[in-house]
């Protein structure tokens, strides 16, 4: 897990400096900026969207999307086993600024709350006998539990797909989030803390030049501790967490 954030913050360091990166004073382009004069500049990562006049039949209000600023979506979550896709259900809501400095950057927040079953995100430590570890609580996997995550994180956008198919209403993202954790155990009746990573990977349409809708996946990860209990250490009442889940999800630049 570790050498993946590695080599994505890696990767996103490279597409930060890349060549065509657009200057301050490029950021807004006239139309004809963008198809005539460096279309191969311009259009690298972005594209020109419009809008379906349904009146007429036609399109119109072109817009480029390295002009876009400030994105918001909210996202329905499965389990990433498709399987028992009902063992993780969720909703995650999330907004993303785009980075003056590096315009394929973007830097934002989420809130997320996943009910689960506790073998579809953790599972037992070994059996105790020592009373109030967590080698005591022998838990059934289909306990109920929620998980709540807030966290900031950063993220790129790009059209790698372009290389393979061409479109130009299609884009792909990565970002990754550090989460603050609470886990509501049902079993023992007790609420865990702690901290996490998200690690997330979506294909978006645009339907027009404002809203997009798409799906991701998210890898999370995460480390959360209850109270203790008669003096108990920092490992007997811990629990590590790890879900993979699927999301589809809608919304809109501005």
């Amino acid at each position: 897990m570790k050498a993946l954030l590695l080599s994505l913050f890696l990767s996103l360091n490279v597409f930060a400096a890349d060549p065509f990166e657009l200057t301050e004073d490029e950021l807004n382009p006239e139309s004809q900026e963008v198809l005539i004069k460096k279309p191969e500049k311009y259009l690298r990562h972005e594209s020109m969207i419009y809008d379906l006049n349904t009146n007429l039949g036609i399109k119109d209000q072109r817009r480029f999307t390295g002009g876009d600023r400030n994105r918001f979506s909210l996202a329905g979550h499965v389990s990433g086993d498709y399987e028992h896709l009902r063992d993780i259900l969720g909703i995650e809501a999330n907004y993303m600024r785009r980075s003056t400095r590096y315009h394929q950057m973007w830097y934002g927040a989420q809130i997320f709350r996943h009910k689960t079953y506790f073998d579809a995100i953790s599972q037992n430590q070994t059996a105790s006998a020592q009373t109030g570890s967590e080698g005591s609580f022998q838990r059934p996997g289909n306990v109920d539990n929620n998980v709540l995550g807030i966290g900031l994180g950063v993220g790129y956008r790009f059209k790698l797909l372009l290389d393979f198919y061409p479109t130009e209403d299609v884009f792909e993202s990565v970002d990754v989030f550090v989460n603050a954790i609470q886990l509501d155990e049902t079993f023992i009746d007790e609420t865990y803390k702690g901290y996490g990573l998200s690690a997330n990977y979506g294909i978006h349409k645009r339907t027009s030049t404002s809203y997009f809708y798409g799906g991701k996946f998210s890898y999370n990860v995460a480390s959360v501790t209850r109270s203790a209990i008669a003096g108990e250490k920092k490992s007997d009442r811990s629990l590590s967490l790890g879900w993979l889940s699927f999301a589809f999800e809608l919304g809109f630049f501005y």
